[in-house]
């Protein structure tokens, strides 16, 4: 082997040298680095289940914040519904109510109108006896003595009387 330019001390002395280096590399680095990389794999392994873990929870989640939210929409609609429903109650209820007042208004009206009409009719009646009297007063001093005026006067007097009552 020497002719080839290859010494077998020194090839012997180089094979333990990397026999050494192997034993040494593999208890100081070579474990150390494969124990390290195992503990990297199942760190990796964990959080990638408790990403799965938290993406499973996160679906079940908006599962639920879109089943509340449905609810609640439902509960709101049933909230105006009835709202609705009471606000037609009332509203009828009001309306009754607004119609019985101004009934109430009318007939209080008309009767205060009629109370003033027949006010005014005998205040009419009275002021025409009044002015009748007056004219048949003058008309029968121009021309009738005054016996004949007072009983013409009575007369009529009687008859206005009995036609006011």
């Amino acid at each position: 082997m020497e002719q080839l330019g290859i010494e077998p001390t020194l090839l012997v002395a180089q094979i333990v040298n990397f026999a050494i280096i192997v034993v040494v590399l593999s208890k100081l680095l070579y474990k150390p680095i494969l124990a390290m990389l195992e503990k990297r794999k199942r760190e990796i392994a964990q959080g990638l289940a408790l990403t799965e873990k938290m993406r499973q929870e996160e679906e079940k989640f908006k599962e639920r914040k879109e089943k509340m939210l449905l609810e609640a929409r439902k509960e709101g609609h049933e909230i105006i519904e009835e709202a609705r429903k009471q606000a037609k109650v009332e509203e009828k209820e009001i309306l009754v109510t607004a119609r019985e007042e101004a009934s109430e208004v009318m007939e209080k009206g008309k009767a205060e109108v009629e109370r003033m009409r027949a006010a005014l009719s005998k205040n009419l009646e009275a002021e025409s006896t009044k002015l009748a009297v007056t004219m048949a007063k003058r008309m029968l001093v121009k021309t009738l003595t005054t016996t004949d005026q007072h009983t013409i006067l009575a007369k009529h007097l009687k008859e206005i009387e009995s036609l006011g009552k």
